[in-house]
């Protein structure tokens, strides 16, 4: 039979299949339509960088707070007082985004910590306080003399103020007050008062270093407390380290306060879109791993290697064939800062190809400055491959922690006090860590990976009931501790189309539990009773290590990379 495609026909094709690949090979990263938008593009307040929030913003949301309801109007000791802690209605519901800024940058000294000044209004871009509106009108012919003061309490990630059960709890709640302002009403008089605050980084004062407490993320409620005495929580010298004033009120039955509850306002830690509305320089919100003195994410990080460059190998050429048989070659091996790139796109981490005489085992890795402590974690990413075209693991792991900034010691008193790394330090995290997984140990592996949902305590508590070597049912999970430090919820297995597009990992910190969310389902939780739930603040550190595939030697083994890889990260959102 006469084929019916003639040469110009085939020519034509072959041209149009070329410029199609061509197309795709220009296409951008999002090439998907699934990457979110930023929809509050205009502050409500340009001065103090508010948003407006969606009058129906809250509809679905039961959030935490001290009392029922509003109670925005008080009468007290014959003065009617209006309070609007933003001097606007407690009906708007306003959202603060922290704008990272140049200005604000604590420590620029090259090293791996520059802490941003976290706080609400932002004192880097305005040297001004946020002004709460007070209306006070004296129904009575006397004069009266009252004092104010406001108060305010994150309710998103905390213990309730009104269970007097856990009033010692309340003590960690973020919380903090403005100045007394004392007022003389005339008989009959009306008047204003602004009564300024900030939501401010170190609010009680129990650090010595300002800038390990910056503002917490969540939502927030206000109360304003009126009082003719400066007695308890009006005077002017009270510790509010050692007292919770919302507590105070709750305990005491006191009914001179106003309230604003929490769906007034709404504090975002980072929401970033690497849009170009933020300030992207890795020196500074981002900070871009360096050269350096790191830590070697494995076992046989001696600098030499299998000298073959393939990403289409099968287990016996590793076991038994010419991989087995290679010689070892000298490689670049570690981070790399140049490998990390932060532009509109996102963050791009690459881990390089290969080529004979020019060996790479080296990657970029991401920190986020700023540590905080409890919040709701959301990255978009799409994270690189981590297989061959065989179908074996090409030696990357991926990790997407939070990772505590200040290290403590091991406790000499705590019989897991061995349970260290290397710098004899014991950091608390909370890991997504993406593996390759294996069939039986040394021997065979799948073309699957796991992510591995955990806490990193070092069996602080020792009366946690997940013990080390266990691997036990714990609610609806199967969870883990066979490295004893470490209490785990392995996934399911990913299969390698995973990595094709983007996923949504999230994360909520609470101070008794943890939980983990996969494009929007949740999959993992670690409550108090299997981890020591971290209480201390932490980083946020991405990275994508040419590390190892779950085996103690094998990345000395696995081949070099043919081709250029990258992790991109899309989004992070901590509110």
């Amino acid at each position: 039979m006469k084929s019916r495609f003639t040469p110009t026909y085939v020519l034509l094709l072959a041209m149009l299949v070329l410029t199609l690949a061509a197309c795709q090979r220009r296409a951008p990263y999002y090439a998907n339509n699934v990457r979110p938008k930023k929809t509050l593009t205009k502050y409500f307040d340009e001065k103090y960088m508010l948003y407006k929030l969606p009058s129906t913003y809250y509809n679905n949301d039961t959030l935490e707070q001290t009392f029922a309801g509003n109670k925005t109007k008080l009468n007290y000791y014959g003065v009617d007082i209006d309070f609007s802690p933003m001097g606007y209605a407690d009906s708007l519901h306003l959202q603060y985004t922290h704008v990272y800024s140049s200005k604000c940058v604590y420590h620029t000294a090259d090293t791996i910590w520059k802490y941003a000044e976290v706080m609400f209004p932002n004192t880097c871009l305005t040297n001004d306080l946020v002004y709460s509106k007070i209306h006070l009108h004296n129904t009575e012919t006397t004069t009266k003399t009252i004092n104010l003061r406001l108060f305010y309490q994150n309710t998103t990630y905390w213990y309730p103020s009104n269970d007097l059960s856990l009033a010692e709890k309340t003590l960690d709640n973020y919380y903090g007050k403005s100045d007394i302002v004392q007022i003389n009403l005339a008989a009959n008089a009306d008047t204003i008062v602004q009564l300024g605050y900030s939501i401010r980084f170190n609010a009680k004062g129990e650090f010595w270093d300002n800038d390990k407490a910056p503002v917490r993320p969540g939502n927030y409620e206000f109360m304003l407390v009126a009082d003719t005495s400066s007695m308890g929580i009006m005077h002017p010298k009270t510790d509010i380290e050692f007292i919770n004033p919302f507590t105070e009120v709750v305990k005491n039955k006191q009914s001179n306060y106003a309230y604003v509850g929490p769906q007034h306002f709404k504090f975002v830690f980072l929401d970033e879109y690497f849009d170009g509305t933020n300030d992207l320089d890795p020196n500074h919100a981002y900070i871009a791993k360096y050269d350096g003195s790191e830590k070697k994410l494995c076992d046989t990080c001696s600098g030499w290697y299998k000298g073959v460059i393939s990403e289409n190998w099968s287990v016996d050429d590793f076991f038994k064939g010419h991989i087995n048989n290679a010689g070892y070659v000298k490689a670049d091996y570690g981070i790399r800062k140049n490998l990390t790139r932060i532009d509109k796109d996102g963050i791009t981490l690459t881990m390089p190809a290969s080529t004979k005489g020019n060996y790479k085992k080296t990657w970029g890795e991401v920190l986020f400055g700023q540590a905080f402590k409890y919040g709701h974690v959301t990255v978009r990413a799409k994270f690189a491959p981590m297989y061959g075209q065989g179908g074996t693991p090409n030696g990357i792991v991926h990790n997407l922690w939070l990772y505590e900034r200040d290290g403590k010691d091991p406790d000499p008193n705590n019989p897991y006090n061995h349970l260290r790394n290397g710098a004899g330090k014991q950091p608390y995290e909370i890991d997504f860590e993406i593996w390759s997984s294996m069939e039986g140990v040394n021997s065979q592996w799948d073309n699957k990976a796991f992510i591995n949902y955990s806490i990193v305590d070092y069996m602080r508590d020792t009366s946690v009931t997940l013990k080390p070597g266990e691997f036990k049912e714990m609610g609806r999970y199967k969870a883990e501790r066979l490295n004893n430090r470490q209490a785990g919820i392995p996934g399911n297995p990913l299969p390698p189309q995973f990595f094709e597009s983007f996923h949504i990992y999230e994360l909520y910190w609470y101070p008794d539990h943890v939980r983990f969310l996969l494009d929007g389902k949740e999959v993992g939780l670690i409550t108090k009773d299997m981890a020591d739930i971290p209480d201390t603040h932490m980083f946020l550190w991405i990275g994508s290590p040419i590390y190892q595939d779950g085996t103690y030697f094998s990345q000395s083994q696995i081949p070099f990379l043919e081709t250029e890889k990258q992790t991109i990260i899309d989004y992070i959102r901590i509110d």
